[in-house]
């Protein structure tokens, strides 16, 4: 594989190909393009324009996050455009979080806990908003909760949990049913 990432790194027709699409990316606003964009730029290990790309797709996952909270629109994770606004949410909670942004990090999981449905990722956002509410560093929640051995390479979220994750949330269901009670404070301030 390596030798084929080196052959697409030197070849111009590819690179020409992907900055296209990189430019017809960025004037439509199409999130699921620009995460195509984003992704070959990581694994190609180029650093020109990702900052631009990210900023691009945060100001759309951004703008979309509004209009469902507003219209009171839950996430399909079927739907890829749902998908990629969901994970520039996650992987922007996430950030904040490394950066021990703990009340940031905190309400952004406890948005995503509330507009996506899906249980099993619904779970790893109920066990970060009760990690983010106890201070826990992104670090010690990885080495902790998270499977990291059984994560599937192409998730988008922690979605695999160690036996002390689902002690976890059993321990501290009080303390995040207490985070969990913010989003009704969020939506009457909303009104």
């Amino acid at each position: 594989m390596d030798k084929d990432l080196d052959k697409l790194k030197e070849d111009k027709e590819f690179l020409k190909e992907l900055e296209e699409k990189r430019d017809e990316a960025l004037k439509k606003g199409d999130i699921v393009l620009l995460y195509d964009v984003l992704d070959t730029y990581l694994l190609l290990d180029r650093d020109d324009d990702i900052d631009t790309i990210y900023q691009k797709i945060l100001e759309i996952a951004f703008d979309r996050l509004a209009d469902m909270l507003t219209k009171g629109e839950v996430f399909n994770l079927s739907n890829e455009e749902d998908l990629q606004v969901a994970r520039a949410i996650y992987e922007h909670a996430l950030e904040r979080w490394n950066r021990n942004d703990f009340k940031g990090s905190n309400e952004l999981f406890l948005i995503l806990s509330y507009i996506i449905l899906d249980e099993k990722i619904q779970e790893g956002m109920f066990l970060a908003l009760g990690a983010t509410a106890k201070k826990i560093s992104l670090d010690e929640f990885i080495n902790s909760f998270i499977d990291v051995k059984n994560l599937d390479e192409n998730s988008l979220f922690f979605d695999r949990f160690t036996k002390k994750a689902k002690d976890f949330l059993e321990d501290e269901k009080d303390l995040i049913n207490k985070e969990l009670k913010k989003i009704q404070k969020i939506a009457k301030g909303a009104k």
